[in-house]
């Protein structure tokens, strides 16, 4: 994609939604995405938001444009009007749910939000929903409303274990790729269901359980056969993470002794090797 179209993609994307952002918030335009910021004291109202999956999407369905400029306006203001909504936890408990982020994002706000150890890659963080989009939850909000840490995870897991979990399945030579993808904005989530990832181990027929979670909007588990099926799993880890509007992890995992171990596929010669990272948790 040249960059006069990126650029002008750029430009329709904070006009619109510039329009529709309350006067007290702005967009702005930075080289590789986006930020809305309120304009009392510049701070952001969202995490940075990246452009490359639009970018990619339109390239890829040049006809489908403008479809995918307006979903990705609409998914961003979704985002803001979760994040300026109400953020008080009194009577919804039945709202709030663990969500996975990089680790990254703690590292830049670590006093913010309240959060759990996940992996090296991978921490969670959670969610009350507002039906068109969420809230992360501040410590803040956790202390206003007199809960403890544990409370809150507990709370949110009940709720997820009540959601459903559609898979739609495909074999690719030998290895079984489930995609988990219901769009409730916590297919990503799902990961956290350790008695569903250990059926899906206890049912393999490879060497080997992998687990993906790119984006928030897709959580891929794979029954891998052999080094082969290792590199499908994270040829695929990379390609959906580049796609989704809140990347997660680039990185794909096997699921071994109830842990999520992240692996690396490098070059070994003029063979590619596949290689397990030592998961150091903060």
């Amino acid at each position: 994609m040249s960059n006069t179209v990126r650029q002008s993609l750029k430009r329709r994307v904070v006009e619109l939604i510039g329009r529709e952002l309350p006067d007290e918030l702005f967009c702005e335009a930075e080289e590789d995405g986006l930020r809305v910021k309120r304009r009392a004291d510049g701070t952001p109202v969202v995490p940075d938001i990246p452009l490359e999956p639009l970018y990619r999407r339109v390239e890829e369905k040049p006809d489908e444009r403008r479809t995918a400029l307006y979903a990705f306006v609409s998914r961003v203001l979704a985002a803001v009007r979760g994040q300026t909504a109400d953020r008080s936890l009194a009577g919804r408990e039945s709202r709030i749910y663990p969500v996975l982020r990089h680790a990254s994002l703690l590292r830049e706000n670590p006093d913010r939000w309240v959060s759990r150890s996940h992996t090296e890659e991978t921490a969670i963080l959670y969610a009350l929903d507002h039906g068109e989009g969420y809230t992360l939850i501040e410590r803040e909000a956790l202390a206003e409303a007199g809960w403890s840490e544990e409370m809150l995870h507990r709370r949110a897991m009940a709720n997820l274990e009540g959601l459903p979990v559609p898979i739609k399945t495909e074999q690719v030579g030998p290895n079984r790729i489930h995609f988990i993808s219901p769009r409730d904005g916590y297919a990503a989530s799902r990961v956290l269901l350790t008695s569903m990832l250990e059926e899906m181990e206890r049912s393999k027929t490879g060497d080997a359980l992998g687990v993906a979670v790119p984006h928030q909007d897709v959580l891929i588990v794979a029954d891998l056969h052999g080094e082969t099926g290792a590199q499908l799993l994270a040829r695929l880890a990379h390609d959906f993470a580049s796609k989704g509007p809140v990347p997660i992890s680039p990185l794909p995992f096997f699921w071994e002794r109830g842990e999520l171990v992240p692996f690396l596929v490098v070059q070994h010669g003029t063979q590619p090797r596949v290689r397990r990272k030592k998961n150091r948790r903060d």
